[in-house]
C-alpha cells in the first residue's frame, strides 16, 4: 500500500521533482563518465607512456571523487529539504486521517528510493554515452589516431557510481526520518500560511558596511596582485581571508542600499510591480546573504578552474617548439658512490649508440660564483626575488665553448667565438626574462675569479641546449675557464640516423619509459637514466597538461551544478513562501503578464548578482594566474574564455531558464 503511495506521489509531484531529478541525473553522468576515462577504447591505441599518464590520471580522478560527492550529497540532502518543504500541508493532512510518523517516514523513504533509482539508471545511461564523448577528447587531447573505435562501458565506474550515490541515497533517508519526526502537526497544517518577514536593514548602517567591504575586496586584490600565486607567502593568505570577509559583506550591506536608492527614484520604485519586486529582492538578500556568498565563490572558483585549466593545456605545449631541438636528449643520476657515464650506461643496457644517432655531450661546470649575487640587485619585482631564492641559483653553471659549438653543430646551426676575455649568457627560463634584460642593459662585463670578461654581442642565448629540459642559466666561457670546475650535469643529445632510425627511436623510448615509470628490470642498477625523446616530451607535457585539465573540468562543472542547483532549488522554496503575496496581486488587479515580469526580474537578479561578482573576482584570479602562465610559454586565453563561457551559458543558463518556467508555473497554477 504504502510502496503504491509513494510511486503516484512521485509520477503527481514530477514537475516539482523535475529539477531534482535533472540535477541527480546530470550528477550521476559527470560521476561515471571522468571516472570511466582510464577504461575507454582509446587507451588500447595508445603508447606506454601516453597510458601510463591516462591511469595516473584515473587515479587522481578516483580520489577527487571522494571530495566529489560529499559536495553532491550535500546538494541531495538540500533538494530533499526543499521538496518536503514544498509538501509539509500534505504531511499535515496525512496525519489528521490517523497516519504515524513513522509511516510517513516510511512513504518518504520509498519516494526517495524510486527517484534515486530512477535518476542513478537515467544518469549511467546519459554518462555512458557522454563517456564515449569523453573519450574521442581524449585522443585529441593526447593525439592520438584511433584506429578502432569500440562502445566500452565501465563496470568498475558503473559499480563505484552505485556504491557512491547508494550512501548518498541511505543518508538522504535517514535525513528524512529525522527530519519528519520533529515535525508538528499545527506547522505543517499551518505551513502554506507563514510568511516570510519583507526585511530591510538600517540603510546607513548597510551604506558602511558595502563600504567596508570594496576597501576589503579592493586590499585582497592588491595582495594578490603583489604576491602572485606564492602559497606560501603569507599575504596570500591574508588574501583569501580578506576575499571571503569582503565578499560575504558586500552580500550583507549590498541589498538594502540598493533598496533604499532605488526606493529614492520615484519613476522606478512606482512602476508597474516594481515596488513589490525591489521589496522581495531586498529581503531575499538579506535573509540569504550567507548561501549567496557561499555560491558567488563557488562560482568563482569554476570559472577560476574551467578558464585556467585550459590555458595551462595551451601553455604547456606551447613552449615545447623551442625545448625539443633534439630526437632524444638524457643525463644520468648516479646511485650511492657510483660514477657510471651515460654512454658506459647505455652500452650496459644494449643500446647501440654509435650506429643509429649522432651524439654529443654537453657538460655543465659548477663556479662557486652566486648567480643570485650577480643578478640581485636586478630583482625588483617580488616574484622576480622569489625566483632568485631558488637553490639552484646559489652557484653559477658554465658551458665549455667547444661543446657548445659541438652542440650547434649537430643542430645544424653556425658555430660561435669567443676571446679569452668573452662571454654569452644563455637562458631560456622565462622568470629570469625581466632580470637578464635588466642586468644585460646595464653590464658590459662579469667577474668570474679575479677577471673581468666582456658580454658578447650584449645579448641572451635563449635556444633550447637540450630536450625537454630548461636551462636555467648559463655563462659560455672560454674553454681554459673551466679547467679544475666540477662537472655539475652531463647532457647526452642524439639526432638518429642510419636506415634503422625507427627501430633505434623505439629501443631507446623503451629504455627512457621503464627508467620514468619505475620499471622492475631497472631496480638493481646503480643508476637512473633521466631523459625523454621529442615524442616522449610532447607525451609527457600533453598528459600533465591533460590530467590538469580534466581535473579542473570535472570540478568545475560539479562545482557549477551545485551553485545552479542550489539558487534553483532556494528561489522555488522561496517561491512556495510567498504564494500568499501572488494571490495578494492578483486580487488588487495585477495582470498574469505583470506577475510574469516581476518574477522573471527576481530570478535572474538572483542568478546574474552572485555571478557578476564572482566574475570580477575571476577577472582578477585569471590574471594572476596568466602572469604566472606567461613564464612558461603563455596560451590561447580568448579560447579558454570563450569555452567558460559556453559551457556557463549552457549549464548556467539552463537552471535560470528551467527555475524561471517552475516558478511562473507554481505562481499561475496557485492563482489560477
Amino acid at each position: 500500500m504504502y510502496s503504491k503511495m509513494a510511486l503516484n506521489n512521485v509520477k503527481k509531484s514530477f514537475k516539482d521533482y523535475t529539477i531534482y531529478f535533472l540535477t541527480l541525473t546530470f550528477a550521476v553522468c559527470i560521476f561515471y563518465s571522468f571516472n570511466s576515462i582510464d577504461s575507454q577504447s582509446v587507451v588500447a591505441d595508445m603508447s606506454k607512456g601516453q597510458s601510463e599518464y591516462v591511469k595516473v590520471m584515473g587515479n587522481m580522478i578516483s580520489v577527487i571523487s571522494v571530495g566529489v560527492s560529499v559536495i553532491l550529497g550535500g546538494l541531495i540532502i538540500y533538494a530533499t529539504n526543499f521538496l518536503i518543504n514544498r509538501r509539509k500541508k500534505e504531511f499535515g493532512i496525512y496525519m489528521v486521517l490517523g497516519m504515524g510518523k513513522r509511516k510517513m517516514s516510511q512513504i518518504l523513504f520509498l519516494e526517495t528510493l524510486y527517484i534515486g533509482i530512477i535518476s542513478l539508471i537515467a544518469g549511467l545511461l546519459l554518462g555512458m554515452l557522454f563517456a564515449q564523448v569523453l573519450s574521442i577528447f581524449t585522443a585529441k587531447l593526447f593525439a592520438v589516431q584511433m584506429t578502432k573505435y569500440s562502445f566500452v562501458i565501465s563496470n568498475s565506474a558503473i559499480l563505484k557510481t552505485i556504491l557512491y550515490f547508494g550512501i548518498m541515497y541511505l543518508l538522504v533517508m535517514l535525513f528524512n526520518v529525522i527530519i519528519v519526526s520533529r515535525y508538528k502537526l499545527i506547522d505543517l497544517l499551518c505551513a502554506s500560511k507563514k510568511n516570510e518577514k519583507v526585511k530591510v536593514r538600517n540603510p546607513y548602517l548597510s551604506s558602511f558596511i558595502l563600504i567596508v567591504s570594496l576597501i576589503i575586496l579592493g586590499y585582497a586584490y592588491y595582495l594578490v596582485n603583489k604576491v602572485g600565486l606564492n602559497f606560501n607567502d603569507f599575504r596570500f593568505k591574508v588574501s583569501l581571508v580578506f576575499g571571503v570577509l569582503g565578499t560575504a559583506l558586500f552580500f550583507y550591506g549590498f541589498s538594502s542600499v540598493m533598496f533604499f536608492i532605488l526606493q529614492k527614484n520615484k519613476n522606478v520604485y512606482l512602476n508597474g510591480l516594481n515596488i513589490f519586486s525591489i521589496r522581495q529582492i531586498s529581503s531575499k538578500f538579506n535573509t540569504n546573504f550567507i548561501s549567496m556568498t557561499i555560491i558567488c565563490l563557488m562560482l568563482f572558483v569554476t570559472i577560476g578552474t574551467l578558464s585556467t585549466g585550459l590555458v595551462i593545456k595551451n601553455s604547456a605545449e606551447s613552449s615545447l617548439v623551442n625545448q625539443t631541438p633534439f630526437d632524444a636528449s638524457m643525463q644520468i643520476s648516479n646511485i650511492k658512490d657510483t660514477k657510471v657515464p651515460v654512454l658506459d650506461a647505455l652500452k650496459e643496457l644494449n643500446y647501440n649508440l654509435e650506429d643509429n644517432s649522432n651524439y654529443v655531450l654537453l657538460r655543465q661546470y659548477e663556479n662557486d660564483m652566486s648567480t643570485k649575487d650577480l643578478l640581485e640587485k636586478y630583482a625588483t619585482a617580488n616574484d622576480e626575488k622569489q625566483t632568485l631564492d631558488m637553490r639552484v641559483f646559489e652557484k653559477t653553471n658554465m658551458l665549455k665553448l667547444s661543446e657548445y659549438n659541438s652542440m650547434k653543430k649537430l643542430k645544424g646551426e653556425s658555430i660561435i667565438d669567443l676571446k679569452d676575455d668573452e662571454v654569452l649568457v644563455s637562458s631560456d627560463y622565462e622568470p629570469l626574462k625581466g632580470i637578464l634584460k635588466k642586468f644585460i642593459e646595464k653590464e658590459n662585463s662579469i667577474k668570474i675569479g679575479n677577471k673581468e670578461f666582456k658580454i658578447k654581442e650584449k645579448k641572451i642565448l635563449t635556444e633550447g641546449i637540450s630536450t625537454s629540459r630548461v636551462s636555467l642559466f648559463n655563462l659560455i666561457v672560454p674553454d681554459n675557464v673551466v679547467d679544475g670546475l666540477k662537472v655539475s650535469e652531463e647532457m647526452l643529445n642524439l639526432n638518429f640516423s642510419g636506415n634503422n632510425k625507427e627501430e633505434a627511436k623505439r629501443q631507446l623510448t623503451d629504455i627512457l619509459t621503464g627508467f620514468m615509470f619505475d620499471n622492475n628490470e631497472y631496480k638493481n642498477l646503480n643508476y637512473v637514466i633521466y631523459g625523454q625523446t621529442r615524442e616522449m616530451a610532447y607525451e609527457a607535457s600533453r598528459g600533465i597538461s591533460t590530467i590538469a585539465l580534466f581535473i579542473a573540468v570535472y570540478i568545475g562543472i560539479v562545482l557549477l551544478l551545485s551553485s545552479a542547483a542550489v539558487l534553483a532549488l532556494q528561489q522555488l522554496s522561496q517561491c512556495n513562501e510567498s504564494i500568499e503575496r501572488y494571490k495578494s496581486l492578483r486580487k488588487i488587479g495585477a495582470t498574469k503578464k505583470m506577475i510574469n515580469k516581476s518574477i522573471f526580474t527576481q530570478v535572474i537578479t538572483f542568478f546574474m548578482l552572485p555571478l557578476a561578482v564572482a566574475l570580477i573576482h575571476s577577472y582578477v584570479g585569471i590574471n594572476v594566474v596568466n602572469s604566472y602562465m606567461m613564464s612558461i610559454g603563455g596560451g590561447d586565453q580568448l579560447k579558454s574564455i570563450l569555452v567558460t563561457a559556453l559551457i556557463m551559458f549552457i549549464v548556467y543558463g539552463g537552471y535560470l531558464y528551467a527555475t524561471y518556467i517552475a516558478y511562473k508555473s507554481v505562481v499561475n497554477n496557485e492563482n489560477a
